[in-house]
């Protein structure tokens, strides 16, 4: 019986140096670690009036072109890797006799990581086809409170020569999208 319990005793000693042998002083653990990439555009500001007007009296000329920059396009833009995006703009219909022009001018000083705001492309005239406004934007983001964004700059003009200039209601679509490697 001695025998017995001093074989169980080894054997309890022997499984307890074991089961400690799994632990240690140093524990490691592996953690998966992802950033889920995000691409955001709001329009900010009030809503948006062109107008060319007429002659004042007869002989004075009709106004050929006006202008607009009160409302602000903001970003969150949030890349991984070496990835980049760009801004796009188009129109929902042409004018008649009349062209819209857009720029994306400096945001103001609330714009984090302001090296990221991309490459702004400067005036461009808006169609029913996709033109790019600014692209190369890295990780940035503009800021919710008033004024902050990317200045929206319209320029509305009379094509010269036209005779017939037509106004209406248009609908301008911003697109934020990776851009493609070059």
């Amino acid at each position: 019986m001695k025998i017995l319990h001093i074989l169980l005793l080894l054997f309890a000693t022997s499984l307890s140096v074991l089961v400690k042998a799994a632990d240690s002083e140093v524990a490691t653990q592996e953690i998966t670690l992802n950033v889920a990439s995000t691409a955001l555009l709001a329009i900010s500001g009030p809503p948006v009036v062109l107008q060319m007007n007429g002659a004042a009296e007869a002989g004075d000329a009709v106004s050929e072109a006006v202008e607009d920059q009160n409302t602000r396009l903001r970003i969150t833009s949030l890349v991984t890797g070496s990835e980049t995006r760009s801004i796009s703009a188009k129109i929902s219909e042409s004018p008649i006799g009349t062209r819209l022009l857009v720029s994306l001018l400096e945001p103001n000083e609330s714009f984090v990581n302001r090296t990221e705001m991309g490459v702004l492309k400067g005036e461009q005239e808006l169609g029913i086809n996709d033109v790019t406004l600014i692209d190369q934007i890295g990780t940035c983001w503009s800021g919710k409170q008033d004024g902050d964004g990317y200045v929206i700059k319209y320029k509305y003009e009379a094509i010269e020569g036209a005779t017939v200039l037509r106004g209406g209601s248009i609908t301008i679509t911003y697109t934020i999208f990776e851009a493609s490697p070059e």
